[in-house]
């Protein structure tokens, strides 16, 4: 099973992304005007910011490598590659950035390491969202070559969080502003390389978004969602690019979709398992139903019987209700068999199970009470709540049933019967489950001894 990030996407899912792909829009062009208006600052508001992204990265690259490992699908390991490097540059630009942890920043940061690392945070999301597009068809997963894709793909994460981290050596140990220096100017360096950079960033999300378009197009849930986190990763580089001052209306909402790029994809994900645990779950209570049906009558097991029948004679205990068991078996069925075949046989036995059901579906009012078949051509009526003479009187309802169906026998009587015997727990005195089973069976053989085709009772009640 693929999932459903990698499944083709409903025309809900694809009403919900195209919303919130125009909401995206319709904020830059509301902010774009207004970017560099002054706000009141918020210091602690750009480290919670880089906290968020680092935190929401980690967990769509954790998750995203998980689908890789389930479904083989190298585009996903591709992905999360590309989470695992923003993830480990937003760290590195907040333990780099002037004023968070140290007066210059950590690990040696020069003037412009923090600002490089933002570089780098943006511009490799959508390269490597391209690279994931790239490697969409070009990596399948035969099984012949499960280990060899499984090496490739675990590269497609790991390789992507080496360069981030090769990346943070570089700008602490270069200065990559020095070649835009204007006569040893640090501010025409700044916004030479914020306005390249900005423009840099925004092509290439551009780029992105057209190659997800024409590659994808839109058909799988992954494929919407990756658009609206390339273009809230587009919006943010626009408005820094706009304003590269601190605590203007474009700083503000840029930080905003900084954490919305990454967070959108782990709801995706996170709904994704929801759903899938929710699939889960309602499998296995189907397997579960399956599993206590016996095969040829549809009615419940032997296991069934035992589990169930212990929990209601408990239950009956308890609450001091009565409790009664009807047990019943088919007349003569092994000549049945011999002269008509294992078939006809099996046949038979469907039949009387469906008499029985029905019995009990169209006359039984208390809920709990089940028939099951106990071995062979023997049955089973548990039946909560249920005095001896009400007990006696729905065995005697079945049996009338089964003689109803007008199965013909070799026996006397021409027809297929069956015997019933039942007994009840006293609602005061304590029995064990197994002593109300043995004066249960021991009326139903009582039953056959009187000459079969008759409902006998083990009395009022048994201790």
């Amino acid at each position: 099973m693929d999932g459903l990030l990698i499944g083709p996407a409903t025309r809900r899912q694809a009403l919900f992304a195209s919303v919130c792909a125009l909401a995206i829009l319709l904020t830059l062009a509301l902010a774009a005007p207004r970017a560099r208006d002054a706000l009141p600052g918020i210091a602690p508001f750009m480290p919670m910011c880089a906290l968020t992204v680092f935190t929401t990265s980690s967990i769509a690259a954790f998750l995203l490598g998980a689908r890789f490992a389930a479904t083989r699908v190298a585009m996903l390991a591709a992905l999360g590659g590309a989470y695992a490097f923003t993830a480990i540059t937003v760290a590195l630009q907040l333990l780099m950035f002037p004023g968070v942890f140290a007066r210059t920043g950590l690990l040696g940061a020069l003037p412009h390491s923090a600002a490089w690392m933002w570089v780098f945070w943006h511009a490799g999301f959508p390269a490597l969202v391209i690279v994931a597009e790239l490697v969409r068809k070009r990596l399948p997963a035969p099984p012949f070559a499960r280990e060899r894709l499984d090496a490739r793909g675990w590269l497609l994460i790991a390789a992507p969080a080496a360069v981030a981290a090769l990346l943070g050596v570089l700008v602490t140990h270069v200065d990559l502003a020095s070649p835009f220096n204007d006569v040893g100017s640090a501010a025409p360096a700044s916004a030479i390389v914020n306005n390249l950079a900005g423009l840099a960033i925004c092509a290439l999300n551009l780029v992105a978004i057209a190659i997800v378009l024409l590659k994808g197009r839109l058909r799988l849930v992954l494929d919407l969602w990756i658009v609206v986190a390339l273009l809230a990763s587009l919006v943010d580089a626009a408005l820094n690019t706009l304003s590269i001052e601190r605590f203007t209306v474009g700083w503000y909402v840029a930080r905003v979709f900084s954490m919305f790029a990454p967070g959108v994809l782990v709801c995706v994900l996170v709904w994704e398992v929801t759903a899938l645990y929710r699939q889960l779950a309602e499998e296995h209570a189907t397997l579960i139903r399956a599993s206590a049906r016996d095969a040829l009558t549809r009615v419940y097991n032997r296991s069934y019987f035992d589990e169930q029948f212990r929990q209601a004679f408990e239950r009956a205990a308890r609450s001091g209700q009565p409790l009664s068991l009807v047990m019943l078996d088919v007349d003569h069925f092994k000549h049945y068999n011999d002269a008509f075949g294992h078939l006809h046989g099996d046949a038979c036995l469907g039949a009387v199970a469906g008499a029985l059901a029905g019995t009990l579906a169209n006359t039984r009012r208390e809920p709990g009470g089940f028939v099951a078949r106990y071995g062979g051509e023997e049955f089973a009526l548990v039946l909560p709540d249920t005095g001896a003479d009400e007990a006696a009187a729905l065995a005697e309802r079945a049996r009338a049933a089964v003689e109803q169906l007008g199965i013909p026998s070799p026996a006397a009587g021409g027809l297929v019967t069956l015997s019933a015997g039942c007994a009840t727990r006293d609602a005061i005195v304590a029995s064990s489950p197994n002593a109300l089973i043995e004066a249960a069976d021991a009326a139903l053989y009582a039953a056959k001894h009187a000459g079969r085709n008759r409902v006998s009772h083990a009395g009022a009640s048994i201790a």
